[in-house]
């Protein structure tokens, strides 16, 4: 028996992991460990398989059932057999009494060959390896870990448990803000705050004020007004978060975000409306920032955004943070945003660069 760490780019659909497991049991293969992650391809399920004799013909049969016909495997440890949440605690307790040890607390909670402290700003040839075998953590506005793996590359899930890591042994800021101040960059200032069901006829009214062709890219179809269920998701922290925006002076909000949790490991989607006299103003670019950092905060690797081949604006908004969007398919497109590393402070007081409202939790020093 060997133990090999193998990772296949798996379909999202029902009873696809079943069919994976069931290829490595018809090898004899037995799973001892499962983690879920997301990146740039997708779905990709990483296991730890105790394999009797040759694993080639196994990994061929699994090349089959892959999404995109590859499979990755490297020999694995005993070592590497446990709990990722458990070692990651561990790594964290360990760090409290030894904050420079980051670099090694890194090293071992990824796996990597190597780890280094180097320069924000300024690129360093440490590696000239392929770009997705090295991985930059930021750990304030100068100064950064730079790690090294040969043997497979690291994945958006991976940078998000690195910043969650790193974020364990800075002084604590509190949660990400949801409530405050925005600038926008065309200088719009407004206030931000999270919806609850006191405000659903506010925005019932705002959806009223938006025209037909405003609420048809949000919803990719024709509504008068929101429904009562959709309110109620809207207003329903459980679900996620729906934040609404609002001119500095007072009045009515203009604006909607949402974050809201998703089936996905890891994955959480993004929308906005924004009230037509109100359009080109930054507001959307502004909420999809706040929206990012306060993903980053709830220890999310990716955010995704869906919207029709039409809808150029939203479509500017992501390119702009960075995302990838795929090709319309079914009459939708789909935006993809890693979101470790994408806030770049990384400073005591500055982890979230959202909300300026002196007095609001964590923002001792925020600035937009």
């Amino acid at each position: 028996m060997a133990l090999w760490r193998i990772r296949v780019a798996v379909d999202d659909r029902p009873g696809e992991l079943a069919r994976i497991v069931q290829v490595m049991a018809d090898h004899g293969g037995n799973v001892v460990g499962l983690s879920i992650h997301t990146d740039a391809v997708g779905a990709v399920d990483e296991f730890i398989v105790d394999v009797p004799g040759s694993h080639h013909r196994m990994l061929a049969d699994l090349a089959e059932r892959s999404r995109d016909g590859d499979v990755l495997a490297v020999p694995a440890a005993p070592r590497d057999v446990g709990d990722d949440v458990t070692r990651a605690l561990l790594l964290t307790a360990r760090l409290r009494s030894a904050p420079n040890q980051l670099p090694e607390a890194l090293r071992g909670l990824l796996g990597a060959d190597d780890a280094r402290w180097t320069n924000l700003g300024k690129p360093v040839p440490d590696f000239p390896e392929e770009p997705e075998s090295v991985l930059l953590v930021p750990v304030g506005p100068l100064r950064a870990v730079r790690l090294h793996r040969m043997d497979r590359p690291f994945t958006w899930t991976e940078s998000a448990r690195a910043d969650a890591l790193v974020r364990s042994v800075l002084p604590p800021t509190g949660p990400a803000p949801t409530r405050g101040s925005v600038i926008t960059h065309r200088g719009t200032e407004l206030f931000v705050w999270q919806v609850g069901p006191e405000d659903a006829d506010a925005l019932q009214r705002l959806h009223r004020r938006s025209s037909a062709e405003t609420k048809r890219r949000r919803y990719f179809s024709g509504i008068n007004e929101l429904s009562p269920r959709l309110l109620n998701v809207f207003c329903d922290r459980e679900r996620g978060l729906t934040l609404a925006a609002r001119p500095m002076s007072g009045g009515e909000p203009v604006a909607l975000a949402h974050l809201m949790y998703t089936m996905d490991p890891g994955v959480g989607e993004i929308a906005f409306l924004v009230e037509d006299i109100w359009q080109g103003n930054g507001i959307g670019t502004c909420l999809a920032r706040v929206l990012t950092a306060i993903a980053a905060d709830w220890g999310l690797a990716e955010v995704r955004a869906e919207t029709i081949p039409d809808n150029q604006p939203m479509q500017r908004i992501m390119r702009r943070l960075g995302a990838t969007l795929s090709p319309p398919r079914d009459g939708t497109v789909q935006a993809r945003l890693p979101v470790a590393g994408t806030t770049p402070s990384r400073r005591p007081g500055r982890l979230m660069t959202l909300l300026t409202q002196t007095g609001a939790p964590g923002t001792a020093e925020l600035q937009q």
